[in-house]
């Protein structure tokens, strides 16, 4: 299982300095610079072939409305059905460690980590939120746009019970 540490952290850095407006616009440039191929563009998304080392190069962009919510890249092998979890698992392990400790030389402390089985770490810089994944069979880096992330982190509102 091959992770792209470097891939990753180039991705890292130049999300941290792009001049996002997270507007569809933003695509092409992004992917020009990153290096990428913009294969598809859709009503509500995109997909791309990334520069990364890994078994399924591809990145998707998810977004509505001439808006892009967040890009998510595969920066590791998609672990396959037949390889046992009792080696993936390690394997993923130490590779989501040494992207957070790339990651951390790069961007500074992550703003915040869940650990667990499916571990995430984040960072919230001024231009993009930066969230390291580990899933069940692969790594993801995600990139957001910080105001659909703070969407997203709104507290649900709550309902007093009207008995």
């Amino acid at each position: 299982m091959h992770v792209d540490i470097e891939g990753a952290t180039r991705i890292a850095r130049l999300a941290a300095e792009f001049d996002w407006t997270w507007a569809v616009d933003d695509l092409e440039p992004f992917c020009a610079q990153a290096g990428w191929e913009l294969v598809e563009l859709r009503h509500a998304g995109a997909s791309m072939r990334t520069n990364f080392h890994v078994s399924q190069p591809t990145a998707n962009m998810f977004g509505r409305q001439h808006r892009m919510d967040w890009i998510s890249i595969f920066v590791s092998d998609l672990a396959d059905d037949a390889t046992p979890m009792t080696v993936v698992r390690p394997l993923l392990i130490e590779g989501f460690t040494n992207l957070d400790v790339a990651f951390t030389a790069l961007l500074g402390t992550a703003t915040s980590a869940e650990p667990g089985p499916e571990a995430t770490i984040r960072w919230d810089l001024p231009k993009a939120v930066i969230t390291l994944h580990r899933g069940v069979s692969a790594i993801h880096l995600r990139l957001t746009s910080s105001g659909y992330q703070a969407w997203v982190d709104e507290p649900e509102p709550e309902y007093e019970d009207e008995d």
